[in-house]
């Protein structure tokens, strides 16, 4: 038999082989292409090369015109309830949200775009809505509201993590404006927070070890957004700091560039632009002050994209951030513009990942070096006077002109933090009022 003939007789099997061939060489391309993952349950200590924490000192006048931008978003949209819209002209909150908007008067207060009396009133009114909210099942607040109506939005669950949140704001609020603890202590004879923590019962170990879970599905449940809200979690109860802090799935650490970080889960099909989650770290050292593992994890992301940044020839940018998911409105919000929440929870990271405005900003404040100047730069066209901050950019470089509230909160905070130090800080909190007329500002 001629080759040729042999070679046609064969040419099923010659297909059916280079089709395994082809298929194992797309899955050892794949697995080369995916960062090393590597289980961790060891501490993390700083680096000694860790930055110094920047001092305070005055606002230049142009931070001090950014501040009152991004006030003017609560301006434009607090509801007459006073609790202010999540997003722009969009009537609804969350948790998450309300916890912000009371940072944000804090900072405003703080950097004198707000008077005393002004800030206690905004305070009054939103404790009194929050304490007339009603309730899921459980007695807890529900992790969305209809701004306007109050009406829960979606189904009655509650958010531990937006929780979290809000308790970070209260536990400022005492400290700061203890004129308030009265009806704090209201809204926790009203919840019942416990709720938010469930057992989930024996583990397969030996010893009959109970473990704690969160009750709901969390939609930032990530080992950061956990880290965060635990600090003010673990108050509610003895079980609650473990629950939080006890990742179901175990954490995992995650190679880039020679950098070990914690493995958020959030990645590109390809694993090329793996998606880093920066912000509740950032949020720490803004508001409670950093501790090691948070301080350590925010430098090893920083020199990450510090890294990238510097390279001659660039490697691919990685998300740190990406944009929120909002509620369902189809149902409860007719004549407005529907927003499928299902669709924006299920996208792939690649296509709600951002360059956001909040982000950077926190990092101008904590990190100040040129490459967080060169980030705050690159924000700085995505204010809309009149209105607020722009959420950020996505990733093919197109401005995500969504404002919201969450934005506009920790651009204060940031730039309260560049003034004053961390938000609860019992031992530097000054009582002593500036004068107005120099608005936090150095001209």
């Amino acid at each position: 038999m001629r080759t040729r003939d042999a070679l046609l007789s064969a040419r099923s099997y010659i297909t059916i082989l280079l089709g395994f061939l082809l298929g194992f060489a797309i899955v050892v391309w794949v697995e080369k292409q995916m960062p090393t993952r590597v289980e961790s349950s060891g501490g993390m200590a700083l680096s000694k090369d860790f930055p110094p924490l920047p001092t305070s000192r005055a606002l230049t006048f142009e931070e001090a015109i950014w501040a009152r931008v991004a006030w003017q978003y609560y301006v434009n949209n607090t509801q007459p309830n006073g609790l202010p819209n999540a997003q722009d002209g969009q009537a609804w909150f969350s948790l998450w949200s309300a916890g912000s908007y009371l940072l944000a008067v804090i900072a405003a207060q703080q950097l004198h775009i707000l008077s005393e009396a002004e800030s206690d009133a905004r305070i009054s009114n939103a404790l009194a809505t929050l304490g007339g909210l009603p309730l899921t099942p459980q007695g807890v607040p529900a992790a969305y509201y209809h701004a306007d109506t109050l009406k829960i939005l979606g189904k009655p669950e509650t958010s531990a993590i937006g929780m979290g949140r809000l308790l970070v704001a209260l536990q400022t609020l005492l400290w700061r404006s203890p004129q308030h603890a009265e009806a704090v202590r209201d809204l926790f004879n009203r919840w019942q927070v416990g709720a938010l923590i469930v057992t989930s019962g024996a583990t397969q170990a030996a010893a009959p070890l109970h473990h704690w879970a969160l009750a709901s599905d969390e939609p930032r449940n990530s080992f950061g957004y956990r880290l965060y809200a635990s600090h003010t979690l673990r108050l509610i109860d003895s079980a609650a700091g473990l629950a939080v802090t006890n990742p179901p799935e175990g954490q995992q650490m995650i190679d880039i560039d020679g950098i070990m970080v914690p493995d958020e889960g959030l990645r590109t099909p390809w694993g090329r632009q793996p998606s880093l989650i920066s912000l509740p770290y950032l949020l720490t050292g803004l508001e409670l002050g950093f501790d090691a593992q948070s301080a350590e994890i925010a430098f090893r992301i920083m020199q990450i994209q510090q890294r990238r940044h510097s390279l001659r020839v660039r490697k691919p940018p990685i998300s740190t951030d990406y944009a929120e998911p909002a509620p369902d409105f189809i149902n409860d919000l007719p004549n407005r513009q529907p927003v499928d929440n299902e669709a924006l929870r299920d996208a792939p990271p690649e296509l709600t990942a951002i360059t956001s405005t909040r982000s950077a900003f926190a990092w101008y404040a904590l990190f100040r070096n040129s490459w967080s100047e060169a980030l705050r730069q690159q924000a700085q066209a995505l204010q809309v006077p009149g209105k607020g901050w722009q959420r950020g950019f996505n990733l093919n470089n197109s401005v995500n002109s969504v404002i919201d509230a969450d934005t506009n909160a920790i651009v204060l905070e940031s730039l309260a933090y560049i003034a004053h130090g961390q938000m609860l800080c019992l031992a530097c909190f000054n009582p002593a009022p500036r004068s107005p007329s120099s608005a936090g500002a150095t001209p």
